[in-house]
């Protein structure tokens, strides 16, 4: 028996998930047409005189849908859209679609401001977010919505594969900004709930309620009657405080279902009953905002801060070659911005067509829901094509906007008889040193020269790479924010004599396998060494010293399990089916049988030598792949190391993880950062309690923050790191004793261990690129640093 009386808000909406359940352009229109029906359920109750709906609220989850409603919605539509809304009958979330962490906070915060004004254009408010399916969200998320006018954030997790913060759902709690203002949050229930608890009246199945009443001869009502206070009777024994609780449904128990009026008729069936203990009403977010607040004195509401971390962030590695084309697209976005911040030079409509693209590749839903269990399915390979082609549009509407930009900056196309210059821009409001790279696909007679500049005649140093379809033209620049530098070839009058020297260290037999250590950079089949690193790799160990020689030691760690770069394969040998072995992975990533193998250095290439880099691969043997490359690059006036990880990767689709050993580390006292969206945290500090520790979704990359300075690793095309043991394990939480901020990490760079949603297939060609340099400074501005180089200086070819 209930002890107290009962409110329960429903929330009657469709969960938007675009492209598990049909093509996405199909889910787009059914989404536009569910607002139609809702408008026609409430102009049925209201103006065609059916009381019996009246009360009825339909609550949009995501604006995504509002606004593809609001771009072909007739006069009378928007009419009485707009006046549901204001009425309170219509409710609007300001959230613009689940997303992942993918997601960049220039994008994010690009489009709450474009829906803000959109709403402030109608003469409309949105208050509320919410949010469904997915489990958590970056720190940074929290201030833009903040930032945006948001005052409750209500988030319906699904649990599969993830878990509630705090391991509790039915909560509110205030979420504390990076910024320190905070956001009040509702934990909420699986978003079908309501389906099982039977108030859509449309036969469900047991998901999360699991009592074995759909076995029973029983009808849909009294079903419904025993889950609804065997519900609440379960939150009263855990003394739950408040005295409603909101309840999720759709018409349907699946995602992107339509409105109902069968809600309404359920609940005016069930008041005339059971009002005087459980009163049931549907409601929008603003009515749960409502109900909440009369409780924001009681000291009953706990405030957390930090990351609202999410255990379905590494699914998106599933499509690594689409995340890199992506996160490239993304730079040039940010590119365009900062070269054309008022869109006087570039085209505001290709920048508003990248922001859509780039809103849609970080939706959370990756594929159809057979792509585990029918990956050869027509379905399933017509939405993994269009879910890439959201990154490909949007990096094609972001490379096509810079175009216009260095082109009203000087560049031109390929013109015969006209000398080349070489024109570099430093975007950044910081100074650069830097490599500029330009591509000629011939020298065009230039054969001994000089790279100067054009205004002042100074010379740079510069370095010539073949590359696949002529030359890559490496120059070391200085630049000033923002500055910009015209250099030009400049043939030097000189005959190249070839005779024997006195000093040689190549014998008869052409090989040069004795050392000169005064040079400045040093490059051998054994090391590979500059002023201010030195890199020393052997057969089968791989890169055993990465030493700092401004400190004088090797900054791996001693507890490392492999060296740096080494590649990790991780398999796992059938047992049961495709799906079901990794259904019962859970919250592991990987199941308690599964093989690990290391890869082993087999051979040392001797790449490039010059007066700006040298350069070595080194080739690797791991189970999983058919090739596996570290390219190592090393400069004479750079205290920088570049690495390019380039993996030929079987085609398998039992469950695998692959990973990048990065066992780095710069003191005993430091701690480590990583950066996401929209912040700088450290990992297992910076987190709302009892949420995900093992792995994270980035955005550029980690930081190993000393007392003066600290270590950067730029991680410019994975997105995914794991931290700690790679093995199969007891999963800690955040808070929990033995877990540590500066833990083992990886580059978590692909996997496929869903059973659904995500990509089976990983086979395919590869490359990862890293950097690793000190800066003098804390974790801030490292990641500046890092955010900088990631997107490099701006380089383009004049002919005049």
């Amino acid at each position: 028996m209930l002890k107290k009386k009962w409110k329960i808000l429903i929330l009657n909406h469709s969960h938007t998930d675009i492209g598990y359940t049909d093509r996405q352009e199909k889910i787009e229109r059914y989404h536009i047409e569910y607002i139609k029906e809702a408008i026609n359920i409430l102009n049925e109750a209201y103006e065609n005189g059916k009381e019996e709906w009246q009360g009825f609220k339909w609550t949009c989850e995501s604006f995504w849908c509002v606004e593809r409603f609001l771009e072909e919605a007739n006069e009378k539509e928007l009419r009485d859209f707009t006046k549901y809304v204001k009425s309170g009958n219509i409710g609007l979330s300001l959230n613009y679609l689940n997303l992942t962490d993918l997601i960049s906070y220039d994008v994010l915060r690009d489009v709450f401001n474009r829906t803000v004004t959109k709403l402030d254009d109608l003469g409309l408010k949105a208050n509320c977010a919410m949010t469904a399916d997915i489990n958590g969200y970056s720190w940074g998320y929290s201030q833009a919505l903040k930032d945006s006018g948001v005052n409750l954030l209500y988030s319906c997790i699904h649990t599969h594969h993830g878990m509630y913060p705090n391991g509790r759902k039915q909560y509110p709690f205030y979420w504390e900004t990076p910024n320190g203002d905070k956001l009040l949050s509702w934990v909420g229930e699986h978003y079908h709930i309501g389906n099982e608890l039977g108030f859509s009246q449309f036969k469900s199945w047991e998901y999360m309620i699991k009592d074995g009443l759909d076995s029973k001869d029983i009808g849909d009502y009294e079903r419904a009657e025993k889950r609804i206070f065997n519900y609440l009777e379960k939150f009263e024994e855990e003394e739950y405080p408040f005295d409603f609780i909101p309840i999720t449904v759709s018409a349907l128990m699946t995602d992107n279902a339509p409105p109902s009026f069968k809600v309404i008729e359920f609940i005016n069936r069930w008041n005339k009953k059971h009002k005087d203990k459980v009163y049931l009403e549907m409601a929008i977010l603003e009515d749960l905002l409502e109900n909440i607040n009369r409780f924001k004195d009681s000291g009953l509401i706990p405030t957390y801060k930090g990351d609202w971390t999410d255990w379905w962030a590494d699914g998106t590695a599933s499509t690594p070659a689409a995340v890199k084309h992506y996160k490239e697209g993304v730079r040039l976005y940010n590119l365009c911005k900062k070269l054309d911040p008022e869109n006087r030079l570039g085209d505001e409509i290709l920048m508003d067509k990248a922001l859509n693209n780039f809103m849609m590749y970080s939706e959370h839903t990756w594929g159809y829901s057979a792509s585990i269990t029918e990956p050869w399915h027509t379905m399933v390979n017509n939405l993994d094509l269009r879910k890439q082609s959201f990154a490909s549009n949007g990096h094609e509407a972001a490379s096509r906007n810079l175009d216009k930009i260095t082109f009203k900056l000087g560049e031109t196309e390929l013109k015969m008889w006209r000398d080349v210059t070489f024109k570099v821009v430093n975007p950044h409001n910081e100074k650069r040193r830097e490599i500029a790279k330009f591509y000629l696909e011939i020298l065009f007679g230039h054969e001994i020269f000089e790279i100067v500049d054009k205004n002042t005649g100074e010379i740079y140093p510069h370095q010539i790479v073949r590359v696949s379809r002529g030359y890559e033209i490496n120059v070391l620049v200085n630049l000033e924010p923002k500055e910009e530098k015209e250099l030009i070839f400049r043939d030097i009058d000189k005959e190249i004599i070839k005779t024997t020297a006195g000093y040689t260290l190549t014998g008869s037999d052409g090989v040069q396998d004795l050392v000169d250590n005064n040079k400045k950079l040093v490059v051998t089949k054994n090391r590979l060494e500059s002023p201010f690193f030195k890199i020393v790799y052997s057969l089968e160990d791989g890169i055993t010293e990465f030493i700092d020689k401004e400190i004088g030691r090797n900054i791996q760690r001693e507890d490392r399990v492999t060296n740096a770069f080494t590649p990790i394969y991780e398999f796992n040998p059938l047992k049961v089916d495709y799906a079901n072995d990794r259904r019962l992975m859970g919250r592991n990533r990987k199941s308690y049988n599964s093989v690990r193998d290391f890869g082993k250095l087999k051979n040392v290439s001797i790449l490039n030598e010059g007066d700006i880099f040298g350069r070595v691969e080194l080739e690797y043997k791991v189970e999983g792949c058919s090739s596996y490359f570290v390219i190592l690059t090393i400069y004479k006036e750079l205290p920088r190391v570049d690495i390019a990880c380039r993996i030929g990767k079987d085609n398998v689709l039992n469950a695998e993880n692959l990973y990048i050993a990065l066992p780095f580390t710069m003191s005993k006292k430091e701690e480590l950062y990583i950066d996401k969206t929209g912040c700088y945290l450290r990992p297992r500090i910076d987190q709302l309690p009892k949420s995900c520790v093992d792995f994270y979704a980035i955005q550029n990359g980690i930081v190993l923050e000393g007392e003066v300075e600290s270590l950067a690793i730029s991680s410019k095309d994975a997105h995914m790191v794991f931290m700690g043991d790679i093995k199969p394990h007891e999963i800690n939480l955040s808070g929990d004793h033995g877990v540590i901020n500066n833990d083992l990490i990886y580059s978590w760079v692909m996997n496929n261990y869903w059973e659904t949603n995500f990509k089976a297939s990983l086979g395919g060609f590869y490359e990862f690129n890293y950097s690793i340099f000190k800066v003098k400074g804390k974790a801030p501005q490292a990641f500046n640093e890092i955010i900088n180089q990631n997107e490099g200086v701006v380089c383009f070819n004049m002919w005049k």
